[in-house]
């Protein structure tokens, strides 16, 4: 098989995945009941009707953290490449919006790669880059650490010649660690800061 032929198989490959995690994360948001009806995800989930599947990785700085790291208040979880000059600025630039709208009352951020190929310093870099303020944790680690993760959360993931094709969602967490609500590119922020205060005042 010619290079061009393998190159334009593994296209097609990474957007079937693609396609399927989309189709997958799309299944994974959706509405489970009318007490979740104040909020305004593309879907949202019912207190306790969604638990966050858990993890243990290490941040970017080499500190362990694990899922319950959170519990207590809302929470943000998402997954993005800091070496990514496409997808991941965008919705790095639309969530650092969201939390420049939010001021004081904005929420921890916790973001998975979906590179194991990221360090503390391009982390750090495109947080700069993308307007993060503070309150934000990258975990990272191997290919191995990160996968069963990103599974876990539908996010599909792939590398190809011009470097990582994945899926991108946004969770929001509430103090149970509990989802509820998913966010789909492009990320609606103005309705993400809304769920975010319906959370953090108990009102969903």
């Amino acid at each position: 098989m010619s290079l061009r032929r393998r190159r334009r198989l593994g296209a097609v490959l990474c957007l079937a995945l693609l396609a399927t995690a989309a189709a997958l994360a799309v299944a994974a948001v959706r509405s489970t009941g009318a007490s979740a009806a104040s909020l305004h995800g593309d879907a949202v989930w019912a207190a306790g009707k969604q638990p966050a599947p858990a993890f243990e990785l290490t941040d970017q700085s080499g500190r362990r953290v694990t899922s319950a790291s959170f519990r207590g208040r809302p929470w943000l979880l998402m997954f993005l490449d800091s070496k990514c000059t496409t997808l991941c600025p965008i919705a790095g630039h639309q969530i650092g919006n969201a939390e420049r709208q939010m001021g004081s009352n904005r929420i921890p951020l916790v973001v998975v790669s979906v590179n194991p190929a990221d360090t503390p310093w391009s982390v750090h870099r495109a947080a700069r880059e993308w307007g993060w303020h503070g309150g934000w944790t990258w975990l990272m680690g191997t290919a191995a650490q990160l996968r069963p993760v990103w599974k876990a959360y539908h996010i599909g993931v792939m590398s190809t010649a011009k470097g990582i094709s994945h899926t991108i969602a946004v969770y929001l967490m509430d103090g149970q660690g509990d989802e509820r609500a998913g966010f789909l590119p492009p990320i609606a922020t103005g309705a993400l800061i809304q769920d975010v205060g319906l959370l953090r005042g108990g009102n969903a």
